[in-house]
């Protein structure tokens, strides 16, 4: 998701910096200043747009998640603690940050909250909030997805294991 807010804002530059012959047109006759506060805001549009469609994804990704890892792992808790974990953050990204979000982003997109520090200072650390939870829910399913194939690794080595010892073979004199 930080990519996809990082490359919609670089796709306004570039539209500015070097933009079509049509586009040139339109920007003219608006003000080059109009055009570029309303390409940005189209651009925050679209990347909380992303955001809020990530987030309701997420909800039922997690949801299927803690299905199978409680049919699959024999019920072990360390790895439904995690998926538990990470659908905390998914409801606290969605219900805590995400409208608040949207709210300071659409107010800081026009002046005069573009030019005030207060909430462009709040909107920055909203982000890095949110981009915060981000990461340590991709650490968590970083460290899921290992305990899970260090545990079936595990489990196969023990199969084998026992399987060898239940099997009767002949003795060679």
């Amino acid at each position: 998701m930080f990519f996809i807010g990082l490359q919609n804002t670089r796709s306004v530059n570039a539209l500015l910096n070097s933009p079509l012959p049509q586009v040139t047109k339109i920007i003219n006759a608006s003000g080059k200043d109009q055009a570029a506060l309303l390409l940005r805001h189209a651009a925050g549009e679209e990347t909380r747009a992303a955001l809020y469609a990530w987030e309701r994804a997420q909800f039922p990704i997690a949801i299927a998640l803690g299905g199978f890892l409680f049919l699959g792992t024999q019920r072990r808790i360390f790895p439904l603690v995690l998926c538990g974990a990470m659908f905390v953050l998914v409801a606290f990204q969605h219900l805590g940050v995400s409208t608040e979000l949207a709210y300071l982003g659409r107010e800081t997109d026009f002046p005069p909250g573009n030019a005030l520090i207060g909430p462009r200072t709040r909107l920055l650390a909203l982000e890095e909030v949110y981009y915060a939870a981000e990461v340590i829910k991709l650490a968590a399913a970083g460290i899921l997805s290992s305990y899970l194939f260090v545990f079936r690794t595990h489990r196969s080595r023990k199969e084998i294991h026992s399987f060898d010892q239940a099997v009767p073979r002949p003795v060679n004199r």
